[in-house]
């Protein structure tokens, strides 16, 4: 009996840190989902009325995407039959991260590893271990980052410890630019 606490409370011990930065790393995949999503639907939106009518949605996707999804497009469109930006997003979430169909939703690994972001963490570390060194960082900028680029990953390496996880990394990806902090 004395094992089988002591498995449990070990295992509570090891998965709490891993639950906590899933949590974060999903909210920040999220903060970066939705501002994908207001890229594309601000480009999308060609008579720019705050809204996406089907004619724009099928742009997006074309005439064979369209039809496949027209039936989440009008579970969110309101009764004008068109999408703002929110319900934009919510289709969105549905076809891309699943429970619009009854799909199972994507796994946070899978998430971030498509994510735009993801790819662009994969790009920086070359050495595929789950961080981006400094020397990393500096080869990305052909060896001479300057100042601004240094000191940006300096602030971003929380625990600083010369690398960036992938935390750390989309936190400063999503943060505003200095002239906009």
């Amino acid at each position: 009996m004395k094992n089988i606490l002591l498995l449990t409370f070990a295992a509570a011990v090891l998965t709490g840190p891993v639950q906590a930065n899933d949590k974060k790393l999903e909210a920040l995949l999220d903060k970066a989902f939705a501002k994908e999503q207001t890229r594309i639907f601000k480009g999308r939106d060609k008579n720019s009325d705050g809204k996406m009518d089907r004619g724009e949605f099928t742009s997006l996707y074309g005439e064979g995407g369209a039809k496949r999804w027209l039936l989440v497009f009008d579970k969110h469109a309101g009764k004008d039959r068109a999408l703002d930006l929110k319900e934009f997003t919510a289709v969105r979430r549905d076809i891309h991260l699943g429970g619009g169909n009854g799909e199972r939703p994507v796994a946070l690994e899978s998430r971030f590893k498509h994510s735009r972001q993801g790819k662009m963490f994969r790009t920086y570390d070359k050495s595929g271990d789950g961080k981006v060194t400094n020397a990393e960082w500096a080869r990305m900028f052909e060896g001479k980052p300057n100042a601004a680029r240094l000191a940006q990953f300096k602030s971003a390496d929380g625990n600083k410890d010369s690398a960036l996880d992938r935390i750390e990394f989309l936190e400063m990806l999503l943060s505003p630019p200095r002239r906009e902090r």
